[in-house]
């Protein structure tokens, strides 16, 4: 036990820190912006473009580790937005939002801290194998899915006049914002810099590891400050239960499929945590965007990153560190 608290204290007194310099005014707003614009735009993409670079796979299969994910997320996803829509009464767009919340991990700002952490730089292979296509498919899905419930929704209300946007539309929006997406170019240029044998030494070598390092506490710190935008606004029983989808029920339907599968105790490791990361920001983007559910996605980004405190101490317990 004090093997996790040497690793989830630090991690969670980062955010606690990062929380309280935004609510005393320490640091503006402006400022946390910047801190997390500076992690997603260089620290991470630079830190996974390091680790891609220099990693191997082994013997094990990427496929089955995507496997593992996404067969969770398919689990997860539906009940969540069953829950919310059948005991809040939530339209379909607030659905789609709930089934994204579930199901839609931060894996920037919490699970690579935290999997660094505990297992060092090989901790962060499965979850970077999992990122590689984690984000052009949610994002994907989550569009064409919320698309189709505005659609619903519209219908139902009997707003004849509403027009569909185009699905063509739809995709070249959604193909350019991935294209110019700085995690999804650390990832490309990651891979082809493995896949082309280049060596990773130097000048280069130095500055990469002086920016990757940065990733890890600067996230946890920004994402602290960020949570003084999110307060408890939303249905806390809706988010409470979409909470335990995330924290608890994702990641043990990773960890029962990553076990019967067979995979490396590394990557099962990985999987779990990486599910076991609290709701993303995408949620609540999706929902700013679509105006739906923004109250819903707000207060479950808060609820379950304060009750990840507890939950990732627990999964660290069970998966041994």
């Amino acid at each position: 036990m004090q093997t996790v608290l040497a690793i989830i204290v630090p991690i969670f007194s980062l955010i606690a820190l990062g929380y309280a310099a935004a609510r005393v005014g320490l640091l503006s707003e402006t400022v946390g912006d910047g801190l997390a614009h500076f992690v997603f735009v260089v620290a991470v993409p630079v830190l996974l473009f390091r680790t891609l670079a220099t990693m191997s796979f082994g013997d094990a299969s990427p496929a089955l580790l995507w496997l593992c994910y996404f067969a969770a997320v398919a689990v997860t996803w539906p009940i969540g937005t069953f829950l919310v829509r059948r005991f809040a009464a939530a339209d379909h767009r607030t659905g789609v939002i709930a089934g994204i919340s579930s199901s839609f991990a931060n894996t920037v700002f919490v699970a690579i801290p935290t999997l660094q952490r505990a297992y060092g730089d090989p901790g962060l292979e499965p979850l970077l194998i999992i990122v590689s296509i984690h984000l052009p498919v949610m994002m994907i899905v989550s569009t064409l899915l919320i698309e189709r419930a505005a659609g619903l929704d519209a219908a139902g209300e009997g707003d004849l006049a509403r027009e569909a946007v185009p699905l063509s539309r739809m995709m070249k929006r959604m193909l350019f914002n991935l294209a110019t997406n700085p995690i999804v170019v650390g990832i490309v240029v990651g891979l082809a810099w493995r896949a082309l044998a280049l060596p990773l030494e130097g000048v280069i070598d130095e500055v990469t590891k002086l920016l990757g390092g940065t990733a890890g506490g600067l996230a946890l710190f920004s994402l602290g400050m960020s949570l003084t935008r999110y307060g408890l606004r939303g249905d806390l029983v809706a988010s409470s239960l979409i909470t335990v989808l995330s924290l608890v029920v994702m990641p043990a339907v990773v960890w029962l499929f990553a076990r019967e599968i067979g995979l490396p105790p590394l990557w099962v490791k990985g999987a779990v945590l990486t599910a076991a990361a609290p709701a993303g920001i995408n949620a609540y983007l999706f929902a700013t965007y679509f105006k739906a559910g923004e109250k819903l996605a707000a207060t479950t980004i808060l609820v379950s990153t304060v009750a990840s405190v507890v939950t990732l101490s627990a999964w660290l317990k069970i998966l041994g560190v």
